[in-house]
This record gives C-alpha cells, sequence and structure tokens, in this order.
C-alpha cells in the first residue's frame, strides 16, 4: 500500500516538474520577443510576465517532527529552474505558479531550534508541552495532551515530577520520543 502511495506521488511530482518545464520553455521565446506561454498568459502580445521571463521565488519548506517550520527563499532564474530542480529530489512540490514554487520536505527529526533549547513541561492547565527555553519562559512550540497530575505523582519519584515541571532538556529525537513514551501512560483520555 505504501509503495503503491509512493509511487502515485512520484508521478504527480513529475508531471508537475515536466509541466514547468514545459511552461518555462515556452515562456523563454526566442530571445526576440516573448514565449508563447508569457504571451498567453499576459492576454495581449505588448504585455509580458516578469517572473516568467525572470526569476521565480524557491521556497524551501521544512516541517519537523516537533511541529516547527522553516521556510528559506531562493531566487532562482527561470532558465535554471529545470536544473536547481534536480538538486532537489525528494522534495514535495506544493504548489507552484507564474512567481513562486514551493517545496515542502518532512523532516524525520526535531528542529535545530528544538535541539538546541527544547524543554518539555507542563503548561498552566497540566498539558504536555515542549516549549522554546524553560516552561517558566512560557514559548511554546508545540502542545500533546493533558497529563493527569495525580496519577504521575502518586507513580514516579518526586525527582521527576519536579524535573519536568523545571523543564526536561532535549537535546535530540530519542530524548523527545522518551519523554513522550514516558509520560504517555499519564495522558488523560478525552471523555
Amino acid at each position: 500500500m505504501m509503495k503503491k502511495k509512493g509511487m502515485v506521488y512520484a508521478s504527480w511530482a513529475l508531471a508537475l516538474a515536466t509541466g514547468l518545464v514545459a511552461g518555462i520553455a515556452l515562456a523563454q521565446g526566442d530571445g526576440k520577443e516573448p514565449g508563447v506561454w508569457t504571451r498567453l498568459v499576459a492576454g495581449s502580445p505588448g504585455k509580458t510576465l516578469m517572473a516568467s521571463a525572470g526569476s521565480y521565488d524557491l521556497v524551501l519548506a521544512r516541517s519537523y517532527l516537533c511541529g516547527v517550520r522553516n521556510e528559506e527563499h531562493r531566487p532562482v532564474e527561470a532558465k535554471h529552474l529545470a536544473e536547481t530542480m534536480a538538486d532537489y529530489k525528494g522534495w514535495e512540490i506544493v504548489s507552484g505558479d507564474s512567481g513562486k514554487l514551493i517545496l515542502m520536505k518532512r523532516e524525520h527529526d526535531i528542529s535545530p531550534e528544538c535541539k538546541e533549547n527544547g524543554h518539555f513541561g507542563l503548561s498552566a492547565d497540566g498539558m504536555l508541552t515542549l516549549f522554546h527555553g524553560v516552561p517558566s519562559d512560557q514559548e511554546v512550540v508545540q502542545t500533546f495532551y493533558r497529563i493527569n497530575t495525580a496519577k504521575m505523582e502518586a507513580s514516579l519519584p518526586k525527582e521527576e515530577v519536579e524535573s519536568l515541571k523545571r523543564g526536561i532538556r532535549v537535546h535530540d529525537l530519542a530524548e523527545y520520543n522518551s519523554v513522550l513514551s514516558t509520560y504517555g501512560e499519564f495522558q488523560l483520555s478525552e471523555e
């Protein structure tokens, strides 16, 4: 099932990339006058689209497991778009128009920001939360689930409970998953 789904996505990405390359080729023209695509989209022979003949805003969006999403913008000349796309195999094409192309990559890791300063803790309303910095700073990155604090305090040593209240530092994906696993058993069910 997963292999079939991957093949469908790969086919869509290939079709969109092929369409973009063909569109660019049509937009380029012969250098003396605008390409067919540029003239069609502009609506009249005198108007041209700046993005088609000039450059694209290539947006590289990364989505991390910890809830962080980063974007990087790169200008790419239209004539070099096909070459540039070859550098981003494995990225998903999210959208594209005459001046902007957005690619997405889902990272199976926590973000560099979370590795640098991520802390698990409890929010004021008892939710297991990932913070940028210590929980007392209240800079929320991601919220998970409500904790049964009474059950947790009865089951865990006092040091572990206090550690969660102060903030448990996470440096990598293994620590992130470990905290989620440890405190998952104290999750309140939504009834």
